[in-house]
C-alpha cells in the first residue's frame, strides 16, 4: 500500500514539473509584424483621391487703385478656395492656374500700395473676384473636379464662369472632348445635344437663343454616375442671363461616348 501511494506521489510530481516547464507566456508579434509599413500605391495601381478645399493665403486680398474709367478709386476684393489632395500633379495644375489668373494678389505690396489698400475712400467702387474648386468624386481611374469663378466689376450684376475637369490618374492627363467621343460620331453627338437643347427650351417656355448652325458641343463636361454625360454651357451661350447657365444631359451614350469613360453599372441578379 505504501509503495502504491509513493508511486502516485512521484507521478504527480513529474506531471506538475512538465506542466510548469511547458507553461511559457505566449510570444507577442513584433511591431513590424503588427503594423506593416505602407509605401503607397504601386506603379500599376490606381490611387483613391482624397481632397479637401481650403482658403488660399493671399498677399493682397484687397487691391485699391485709381481707375480712369470710373473716375475714382476702385477696390477689388479677391477670395480663392483651392484644393489640396494626395495627387500632387493635379494639385500643381490647379495651383498654377490660380497663380496665373490671380497673379496680382500674390505680389507682396509696396508700402505705398499697402497704405492705399488700407485707405477707406468714400464713394469708392467695390469690385470682387472669387473662385472655388471642388472635388466631385472618382470612378475608377478618372477624377472629377469643378471650378466656379465669379466676378463683379460694376453694373447691375456680376458674372460667373463654370469649368469641369476630368483627370485620368493612369495617363496623368486632363481628359478632353476629343478623348471621350467615338471617332466619326461628332456630328451625331452634336445633333443629340441640339435635341436636348430644344427640350430644355420647351421646358423653359422659350425659343432657342441661337440658330442650330451656330450650336457647338461644349468642351465643358462631366460624367454622371448613371452612365450619362452632362455638357455645361456658360451664361449667354444658350440663353439670356436671367435663365442662367444651361446643362444638357445625355443618358443614351452607347454609340457616342467611348465605353472606357462610362462607369460600370450594377447588374441585377435574377436568380
Amino acid at each position: 500500500m505504501k509503495k502504491t501511494i509513493l508511486s502516485l506521489t512521484v507521478a504527480l510530481f513529474l506531471l506538475n514539473g512538465c506542466a510548469k516547464k511547458d507553461d511559457k507566456p505566449p510570444q507577442t508579434a513584433s511591431k513590424t509584424e503588427q503594423t506593416p509599413e505602407y509605401h503607397g500605391p504601386k506603379d500599376n495601381e490606381i490611387p483613391a483621391m482624397l481632397a479637401h478645399s481650403f482658403a488660399v493665403k493671399l498677399e493682397q486680398p484687397k487691391i485699391c487703385h485709381d481707375d480712369k474709367d470710373t473716375e475714382g478709386m476702385v477696390c477689388t476684393t479677391t477670395e480663392v478656395i483651392g484644393l489640396k489632395s494626395n495627387i500632387d500633379w493635379i494639385d500643381r495644375i490647379i495651383n498654377k492656374e490660380i497663380h496665373d489668373y490671380y497673379a496680382d494678389v500674390f505680389v507682396v505690396p509696396s508700402e505705398e500700395q499697402k497704405q492705399l489698400n488700407q485707405t477707406k475712400v468714400e464713394g469708392s467702387n467695390h469690385w470682387s473676384n472669387s473662385v472655388v474648386y471642388r472635388f466631385n468624386g472618382q470612378f475608377g481611374r478618372y477624377v472629377q473636379i469643378s471650378k466656379v469663378a465669379s466676378e463683379y466689376t460694376g453694373g447691375a450684376h456680376g458674372i460667373s464662369f463654370f469649368e469641369d475637369y476630368v483627370f485620368d490618374l493612369k495617363s496623368k492627363k486632363r481628359v478632353t472632348l476629343h478623348d471621350i467621343v467615338i471617332t466619326g460620331k461628332t456630328d451625331k453627338l452634336k445633333n443629340a445635344l441640339w435635341k436636348q437643347y430644344e427640350y430644355w427650351c420647351n421646358d423653359n417656355q422659350m425659343q432657342p437663343f441661337i440658330a442650330k448652325e451656330d450650336f457647338n458641343i461644349s468642351n465643358n463636361f462631366y460624367i454622371n454616375q448613371n452612365g450619362g454625360v452632362t455638357f455645361e454651357y456658360q451664361l449667354y451661350e444658350l440663353a439670356p442671363y436671367a435663365a442662367g447657365p444651361v446643362s444638357l444631359e445625355l443618358n443614351e451614350t452607347k454609340d457616342l461616348i467611348k465605353s472606357d469613360f462610362i462607369p460600370d453599372m450594377p447588374t441585377l441578379n435574377n436568380e
